[in-house]
């Protein structure tokens, strides 16, 4: 009843669907980062096991270029649209196979109609995990992708290209505000500006690309660092309560040191919210991580999805990154509910009860817990280390930081991240 009355009078209907008119109109001018060396990673789809099409379970495209010819082709998909934004409409496809997967996995529409008909997210695949930081659109990598390392790199001949990805992007609706703003924004804090961050990023994604092929991931950190000697005594304790011998970076550079370099970059979008100096800890920290569970390869065969490779590390190390993030805010007040001790995970080993009983509590006080950390970690095998601290990790937060944290909307990516660098006065 509500709807037809404001119909009924045609000036408020023409005011009503002017003001919901959605904004496609597509900015140009927009920046774009990439958070991985340019011309570093490829992928040659015709000897792939086609995981995106098989395991995607949909797709979207531009409504006003190729989504509105394969409609008028295949009318039948138009039953399964699940979502619109501005331009940009999505299509749920089985999780099992992709509708226009051919027999010999090939794209249907590709070999039928031309590659500028696929959807734009298929053109774009792998390229397409999309994020905001403040104005800026982040095109990140999407690792259902079985991506190939290319050492040295080589720009304008890989599909991992710069200039050939923001050509792609800058053609489609993405960057359109109606999409733009649906996107998740990069936690910051709240003296961070989003700007600062962004240069911030991109002098390190630089770094990395410079040391590929030439200088270590170690070396490379260290020199990114404000003081190399609070990083090389961070990473001498942590390592310490992990059981992770320093021995395992090799004496001479290798493909891990090219692998780190390339995924550093997209690492380190998950911990925008910590000042450079704490992301460089936990880089550090997945390098000694990932080369021990390398040494398996000795023993018995990692596997396909093997990680030596980008896909497999990425994976490995975002499984550990909650626990490494702890580690590296451990000599600094942290944060946590009271309530977060009457939510402590059903452990069933009294041990690991009480030293996550101790954590939190010294955590709820804002305090330091690397104490705390060093007292009852080592009374663990390492595997309960691990789990203990990746559960944590979710409860504990640095205090400072916590307080400076920003939520996730439009207005406040124009405001910026913590700038000020703690400096490690290691009693620990």
């Amino acid at each position: 009843m509500a709807i037809a009355s404001i119909f009924a009078c045609p000036e408020t209907e023409k005011n009503f669907m002017e003001e919901t008119k959605p904004n496609t109109k597509t900015n140009s001018e927009k920046p774009v980062y990439l958070p991985f060396p340019d011309g570093v990673f490829h992928y040659v789809c015709r000897e792939c096991t086609m995981v995106c099409c098989y395991r995607s379970a949909e797709f979207d495209g531009s409504f006003g270029k190729e989504i509105q010819q394969l409609v008028q082709l295949y009318p039948a998909i138009e039953i399964t649209a699940i979502r619109r934004r501005g331009d940009v409409v999505t299509f749920a496809t089985p999780s099992g196979r992709c509708y226009f997967l051919d027999e010999d996995n090939r794209c249907g529409v590709e070999v039928r109609h031309g590659k500028e008909m696929k959807p734009t997210a298929c053109r774009v695949f792998p390229f397409n995990n999309y994020s905001r930081l403040g104005e800026t659109f982040v095109a990140g990598l999407n690792f259902l992708c079985p991506l190939r390392l290319q050492i040295p790199a080589k720009p304008g001949e890989v599909e991992g290209t710069h200039a050939q990805i923001e050509a792609h992007l800058r053609g489609s609706p993405y960057l359109d505000d109606s999409y733009f703003d649906s996107l998740r924004q990069l936690p910051l804090c709240s003296d961070q500006k989003a700007t600062d961050v962004l240069a911030e990023e991109t002098g390190f994604r630089d770094s990395c690309s410079r040391a590929l092929g030439e200088r270590g991931f170690a070396e490379t950190l260290r020199a990114t660092a404000e003081a190399s000697d609070h990083l090389d005594a961070f990473v001498s304790w942590a390592a310490g309560l992990l059981s992770l011998d320093l021995s395992l970076r090799p004496a001479a550079r290798d493909h891990i040191d090219d692998l780190l370099l390339a995924l550093a970059p997209m690492l380190r979008l998950n911990m925008l919210s910590l000042t450079a100096e704490k992301r460089l800890r936990a880089l550090a920290l997945m390098e000694l991580a990932l080369r021990r569970l390398l040494t398996l390869a000795g023993e018995h065969p990692v596997g396909p999805a093997d990680a030596a490779t980008p896909k497999g590390a990425i994976e490995i190390l975002n499984y550990a990154l909650p626990a490494l993030r702890l580690l590296a805010l451990a000599d600094e007040p942290v944060k946590a509910s009271e309530r977060a001790i009457k939510n402590i995970p059903p452990f069933g080993d009294p041990q690991m009860t009480f030293a996550a009983f101790e954590i939190l509590s010294a955590a709820a006080k804002e305090e330091p817990v690397s104490g705390v950390l060093e007292k009852n970690l080592a009374t663990l095998s390492v595997a309960d280390r691990m789990a203990l601290l990746r559960e944590l990790a979710h409860f504990v937060d640095s205090a400072e930081l916590s307080r400076k944290r920003k939520p996730s909307s439009r207005k406040t990516g124009k405001k910026t991240a913590n700038s000020g660098q703690s400096t490690l006065a290691h009693s620990i």
